[in-house]
């Protein structure tokens, strides 16, 4: 009988064990973690960044805006979202100013350093990448030649006298446009409601898909637009004024671009995309980071930023934006 006592006594304790154990697991947080490049931080970017500045931006700037993140989220409803669901979530409490800046910056500055990557021992950028692809034959439609496209997308990076991002777009036309984006500023909140393209936005960086609630469903874009009232942001389509980001930044926008000069001799064509010809739902093929604390750490000093546009363009990481877009466009639209 102590011998069957002794084993039912062992069982149970194993029973008690595994029960503290899952729900422990249970418990257990899901933080953000930084993503690791796919080339050497400490061989830098060529001559667009050196070592010391790229360390800065990939490892100290982002992981202080995750552990950041991570800290504002603890013991909220928006703990164990992944960063898309953050931002959606966030960008519609006005009290969660601070998760929605450090979780639309720390995606933001993730897409930048992965729109880039360091140039090839035997060419000045990665352009061959392009070569017959879909993406080389849409900015030949919309800009007539890759160098005016890099001077139209500069060209907005120059006339942002505030920090944020340029984006080169695609909607769901496969028409391309360039956006930027100020301070915080997100290409996922168009509306009131999550974009359409929430989920594909997930795929493209890489994380884990989770579904939206009923609550969080956009509407469907098979019926027909209603009559809405005028929009404060062509960026955000709110139709009441934006919470504040900071005491600094007045809201989340985005302004419109300047229209720079065409470098060709042919004259604009009516199909040119316009930014506000784009549709609702776009998707982010390549991202610049238009930060001073770049290209001053970098070297370039407080007035080089246009230096660094200039240097921009020989790391752009064409191959993973063209894949990018051959995922987002079905082929009978190729």
């Amino acid at each position: 009988m102590s011998s069957i006592g002794i084993r039912l006594v062992a069982s149970t304790s194993r029973a008690a064990r595994l029960v503290r154990t899952q729900a422990c697991r249970v418990q257990s947080r899901e933080l953000h973690h930084r993503k690791e490049l796919s080339y050497p931080i400490q061989e830098g970017l060529g001559t667009f960044l050196p070592p010391h500045t790229l360390k800065m931006i990939a490892e100290d700037y982002q992981q202080g805006l995750l552990d950041r993140l991570n800290d504002q989220v603890r013991g909220t409803s928006l703990e164990n979202k992944n960063i898309v669901q953050t931002i959606i979530e966030s960008a519609q409490d006005p009290n969660k100013v601070l998760e929605y800046n450090y979780a639309s910056q720390a995606l933001n500055n993730s897409f930048f350093l992965e729109s880039v990557k360091p140039p090839p021992h035997n060419a000045t950028s990665h352009e061959h990448a392009l070569c017959t692809t879909l993406l080389e034959r849409r900015i030949r439609y919309h800009w007539g030649s890759l160098a005016h496209f890099q001077s139209s997308f500069s060209a907005a990076a120059l006339g942002m006298f505030t920090s944020g991002w340029v984006w080169l777009v695609v909607d769901q036309d496969c028409r391309l446009g360039i956006m930027p984006t100020f301070g915080t500023g997100t290409l996922l909140v168009r509306s009131n409601k999550p974009s359409q393209a929430y989920i594909e936005w997930q795929h493209i960086v890489g994380e884990s898909v989770l579904p939206l609630r009923e609550d969080e469903r956009p509407p469907s874009s098979s019926h027909p637009p209603s009559s809405t009232p005028s929009t404060t942001s062509p960026l955000s389509g709110m139709s009441r004024n934006p919470p504040p980001l900071d005491p600094h930044t007045p809201s989340r926008s985005m302004s419109a671009l300047p229209k720079p000069s065409r470098l060709h001799s042919l004259e604009p064509s009516q199909e040119e995309v316009k930014t506000k010809n784009l549709g609702k739902v776009v998707y982010p093929l390549l991202c610049l980071s238009v930060h001073e604390h770049a290209w001053v750490d970098a070297g370039y000093g407080v007035w080089g930023k246009e230096e660094y546009l200039k240097r921009f363009w020989t790391v752009v990481n064409w191959a993973n934006a063209s894949k990018i877009l051959d995922k987002l466009i079905p082929t009978k639209a190729q």
